[in-house]
């Protein structure tokens, strides 16, 4: 079983079941991440708050670059080690809140997803992908859509611009997913091949299709 429409189907399920209840400030203590939450050892946070959305359009976003950018991040990873990638950036995002952006309380799971389109752009950097740029769809290499993800993040943790975002998870988990991908590329087997094989864009991540059609949408 493929770990990124379970993943999506838990988010969903979990928007709707929680519709309503996100705002509630004792379902907030409990279940968002926030500093005195893990000082009351209430230490699941780290993992509840990636999968709590405040509205529909969060939900969308985020669940639209984890389509598009994690299917192919696990078919070269595969589910596994994926599945560690999009936790440890999910708890990586939410610490780095914490520690640069503030107490919270803090829910989404952007920190998991920019990890995770990261990872993609690290793997396949010369893919042509349609990064969405305040609603202008722009063109451009993955290489560069990463480095516009991580530091975009970060500016807009350093300026204080758009608050009420989480920028620190945002650039949080674009570190844990360059992290992961910097620590484990050798040890990842060879992945899946397809017919009409394009030469790797990795080289410590053979692959063999061709995903430069692909298009993404940020977390």
């Amino acid at each position: 079983m493929k770990a990124v429409p379970v993943l999506i189907a838990v988010n969903v399920v979990v928007f709707l079941y929680t519709m309503g209840l996100v705002q509630n400030p004792r379902f907030q203590a409990t279940y968002a991440l926030s500093a005195w939450g893990l000082e009351a050892g209430r230490w699941w946070q780290i993992f509840t708050h990636a999968f709590l959305h405040g509205n529909t359009l969060h939900l969308l976003f985020n669940m639209m670059g984890l389509w598009f950018a994690g299917r192919i991040v696990e078919r070269v990873m595969g589910t596994g080690r994926f599945l560690v990638l999009y936790l440890a950036a999910a708890v990586t995002g939410g610490l780095f809140q914490i520690a640069f952006g503030g107490p919270g309380p803090l829910i989404g799971a952007s920190g998991a997803v920019f990890g995770v389109l990261i990872a993609f752009a690290m793997l396949f950097p010369q893919s042509r992908v349609v990064a969405i740029l305040f609603f202008v769809p722009v063109r451009l290499r993955a290489k560069y859509f990463g480095w516009g993800l991580a530091l975009s993040s970060l500016i807009l943790l350093v300026t204080g611009l758009l608050p009420g975002i989480g920028h620190a998870a945002h650039f949080g988990g674009c570190v844990a997913g360059y992290v992961f991908v910097r620590l484990t590329a050798r040890r990842v087997p060879r992945p899946w091949t397809a017919q009409g094989s394009a030469p790797s864009v990795h080289g410590r991540y053979p692959h063999q299709a061709d995903h430069r059609n692909l298009h993404h949408n940020p977390g």
